[in-house]
């Protein structure tokens, strides 16, 4: 009888954690409308064919792929096709995926340290701020932490055959966000050969097999995509030589590392100018970057416990210790040095491991005593205060949880006694939970997401006006749209426009061809100014926008000499932004 209601209680426990992950992922889902549009044009193009789907298109003539592997939105699109496509149907299934990392989770903690371990682990993750806000996003890194927490799950066992699954699975991380996944491909290896009986020969034949299933796998439609002749696809997004391979290696490789200079000059801002728009979390790069308050504040609330659990559980588990440190070590140290593209919600892949470690401490900490618990206990809150001084101040009620959790770590120490503990632990708990509630309530910019309780109250969370704020799509005026599929005649495009910026909304609410003749940021080679000249002369394309805040091209000048512009009063319902206003040309107007 005691044992089954052990397990009553450990399955409620469970079932309450997965309850508070589902409601921080659910709730008002809705209002974060289509998220990253750039991504939502491409799950409303795939959904018109094929042809598109299987090559990952942008946009419904298949002018251009996205640039991310095609696995993630695959899902997207299919949650879309059953569900219909709205905002809501492709943010749901990151959600679901998030609430079943959870679950993952609990259990790979929990088969080597018990159910409580594995309820605290799951508990840290189910309210680890950057997983509530990337989980509540259109972004792929919701799927890329599930399949990497099936694959520890499966290298975990220390078979053969469980190793090369691993790398199956990891290969389809790969094709969810390229090279990021490979981070983790150290962690997996470590720990299967921490667990497999040693045997060098039965080694190296089962990591030969798993390499080559990661190779297939994870290659396999990349290799797909270039074999296809260029002019039957999609030209490969973000990439200078229409290469999908290319795309793997520098845009989502090297330049995570080293940012690509600029081709002009970049005026230095003087104090009377306006600053500049960050486009990057400009926290720079070294090896206590993610120390740093608006990085730790994301992931690392349990850094201290996470630790010690490490330090403490070695001896005891040491293939948990290995799996979840080299884990976080890896992604660690490549997000510290990584100089180039680098986003907060790159964040979302440490919030796992360092779960895990922090659940192992708690409960490592108990099993030595009270010594241990006061340490473990304070030092968290410690560190926990830091983060809010540097982030609210000193004078805000917040300092009080992590102050409250430092006095109880005192009395355990001073009375021997455990179970006040509870009282430190709950307070160390409310600072995660504030910080996740603010992805909900105040979720900043969409298309990058974070969490930040400073910005939930109105203070300057240090990430800049254009990384902390989202903003209307330029191109989603109700009147332009009609305007355009009014007047669009015979041509094949709707609109041109230099960027999927401006493309990507048309596509999501018209589900119309939109060409991006200059890819996602505007900078492809796809065509060139001759080119783009006969499409206009093939009648395929009509009208253009033009965004008045960037640097003229050959493009612009070209759509300039050979357009007409099309008066606002006929297309602009929305009243324009300074910063950010859009001109509509009509290459074809007819004749007066």
């Amino acid at each position: 009888m005691e044992l089954k209601a052990r397990r009553r209680l450990e399955a409620a426990a469970l079932g309450v954690v997965l309850l508070l992950a589902a409601v921080l992922r659910l709730w008002r889902l809705e209002d974060n409308g289509f998220g990253t549009e750039y991504y939502a044009a491409g799950v409303r193009s795939m959904l018109q064919g094929g042809w598109l789907f299987f090559y990952n298109a942008f946009d419904p003539a298949g002018f251009v792929s996205l640039d991310k592997p095609p696995l993630a939105f695959w899902i997207q699109t299919l949650f879309a096709a059953v569900l219909g496509f709205s905002g809501w149907t492709i943010h749901l299934p990151q959600a679901l995926a998030g609430v079943a990392s959870v679950a993952i989770l609990y259990r790979l903690v929990r088969r080597p340290f018990g159910a409580a371990a594995g309820v605290i682990a799951a508990l840290l993750l189910a309210t680890a701020p950057i997983a509530v806000a990337i989980d509540r996003s259109n972004n792929t890194d919701s799927w890329l932490v599930l399949l990497l927490l099936l694959a520890a799950g499966m290298a975990q066992r220390g078979r053969g055959l469980s190793f090369v699954l691993a790398m199956v699975l990891l290969g389809l991380a790969f094709n969810v966000k390229m090279l990021a996944a490979l981070v983790c491909g150290p962690a997996l290896v470590a720990v299967y050969l921490t667990v497999a009986p040693f045997d060098w020969r039965r080694h190296l034949f089962w990591l030969a097999c798993g390499g080559a299933a990661l190779v297939v796998v994870g290659l396999s439609w990349v290799t797909a995509f270039d074999l296809t002749p260029k002019d039957r696809r999609p030209y490969a997004g973000s990439s200078i030589g229409n290469s999908m391979f290319e795309l793997v290696v520098m845009h989502n490789g090297w330049e995570r590392f080293v940012r690509p200079q600029p081709t002009i000059p970049v005026p230095v801002p003087t104090p009377t100018q306006v600053p500049r728009y960050e486009a990057y979390d400009a926290v720079p790069a070294g090896p206590f970057r993610l120390a740093e308050p608006m990085f730790a504040g994301q992931f690392a609330w349990a850094l201290p416990l996470a630790v010690l659990g490490a330090v403490l559980a070695w001896r005891r588990r040491r293939a948990a210790v290995v799996l979840w440190g080299t884990w976080a070590l890896t992604y660690g140290i490549v997000y510290s040095a990584a100089g180039g593209i680098f986003h907060i919600y790159y964040l979302a892949t440490l919030a796992p491991p360092l779960a895990a470690l922090g659940a192992i401490g708690c409960i490592e900490l108990w099993r030595h005593g009270s010594r241990h618990l006061a340490l473990g206990l304070a030092a968290t809150a410690l560190w926990q205060g830091y983060i809010v001084e540097l982030s609210l101040g000193w004078t805000t009620l917040w300092i009080a949880f992590p102050v409250a959790a430092l006095l109880v770590g005192a009395a355990v120490l001073w009375r021997d006694k455990r179970p006040p503990a509870f009282i430190g632990g709950i307070a160390l708990l409310v600072l995660p939970a504030a910080w996740a509630m603010s992805a909900v309530f105040a979720p900043g910019n969409l298309i990058l997401p974070s969490a930040s309780l400073p910005r939930w109250l109105g203070l300057d969370d240090g990430r800049g006006p254009l990384l902390s704020r989202s903003y209307q799509p330029l191109t989603g005026d109700p009147k332009l749209l009609a305007y355009l599929q009014a007047n669009r005649g015979k041509a094949r495009f709707v609109v041109a426009a230099p960027n999927a910026l401006l493309a990507a909304p048309v596509i999501v609410r018209t589900g119309e061809p939109a060409m991006a003749f200059g890819g996602f940021m505007g900078s492809d080679p796809i065509m060139n100014v001759e080119d783009f000249a006969e499409q206009v002369a093939n009648g395929d394309v009509r009208f253009v926008i033009l965004g008045t805040a960037r640097r003229s091209s050959d493009f612009q000048t070209w759509v300039r000499a050979h357009g007409v512009p099309v008066d606002p009063a006929l297309w602009r319902s929305l009243p324009p932004e300074r910063r950010r206003a859009i001109e509509l040309y009509d290459l074809m107007p007819p004749p007066r």
